[in-house]
């Protein structure tokens, strides 16, 4: 006679599902802290007027995601944790300051770097001539040259004047005599719109007592097929010697002949200058 013992197994289906679930579940705790490590921040937002400013100027910085800070340096220096921590607007003063910012928090890869240089006036100027910039880019005439407006990659703004031509010639008038070694110019770089910088910059300033401008400084400029991004590029031109004068005469070249890596190679480049400063 056979005999067979029937055993019956009862299963809590909810410990099954529990079971099921946990591998996923552990899967994607871990998914979820890596792709947060994976997570890039976005850059700081900045908020002020112009790079340019007379005697001051206020920069505020944002960014929305909670338990982030905003670290930043006045130095030029990549910021780090290190660094001072952005709790209130900050306060420009200095002739060139280098604010650099970058946000950080706990899980996630920190943001790009945002860069920006503010420029504070130089010697007082009392008016402006300049070649007649082309009729398409007129900017605000003159005044266009130091009203301390701009500042930013723009070549549809007014804030510029655009130029097609073999040289411009601007000629500078301060209030007063004084001593001057230093010429502070602003470009926009725009390889996509055919704008480049002068290839070349000379200064010169008024002599009393000779009657005739005499040499101060110049510099050649080749452009960089690497710099492919739209940018306001200043360029400052010092010289070895202080000299005292309230005239100053500079003669800029644009580039005659676009290069052999751009689309445009052989054509004439635009110029686009915003501002001038006199140290």
């Amino acid at each position: 006679m056979e005999f067979r013992q029937s055993i019956s197994l009862q299963i809590n289906p909810c410990c099954l599902m529990k079971k099921a679930f946990l591998p996923i579940l552990t899967f994607l705790f871990f998914y979820n802290c890596d792709a947060q490590k994976a997570f890039q921040l976005a850059p700081p937002m900045l908020k002020y007027h112009s790079v340019f400013f007379k005697t001051s100027e206020m920069v505020s910085m944002q960014f929305a995601q909670p338990a982030t800070k905003i670290f930043f340096t006045l130095n030029g220096k990549e910021p780090t944790q290190n660094d001072s921590y952005y709790n209130k607007p900050i306060l420009m003063q200095k002739t060139f300051t280098t604010l650099k910012a970058k946000v950080f928090g706990n899980g996630f890869l920190p943001s790009e770097t945002v860069a920006v240089t503010f420029i504070k006036d130089g010697l007082k100027i009392k008016s402006v001539q300049a070649t007649e910039p082309d009729e398409k880019h007129p900017g605000n005439g003159p005044q266009t040259l130091f009203d301390n407006e701009g500042g930013m990659p723009n070549s549809q703004s007014n804030n510029f004047m655009g130029y097609q031509t073999d040289s411009v010639i601007i000629n500078v008038s301060l209030e007063n005599k004084q001593k001057i070694n230093s010429v502070f110019l602003d470009f926009l770089r725009d390889y996509g719109n055919w704008i480049f910088l002068p290839q070349s910059i000379r200064v010169y300033y008024f002599d009393d007592i000779n009657n005739k401008f005499q040499f101060l400084a110049e510099k050649e400029i080749v452009a960089d097929s690497s710099q492919q991004s739209s940018a306001t590029v200043f360029e400052i031109l010092n010289s070895t010697k202080k000299v005292l004068s309230n005239k100053i005469k500079i003669v800029l070249k644009p580039l005659s002949s676009i290069l052999a890596w751009h689309p445009g190679k052989g054509q004439r480049g635009w110029m686009f200058i915003d501002e001038i400063k006199i140290y």
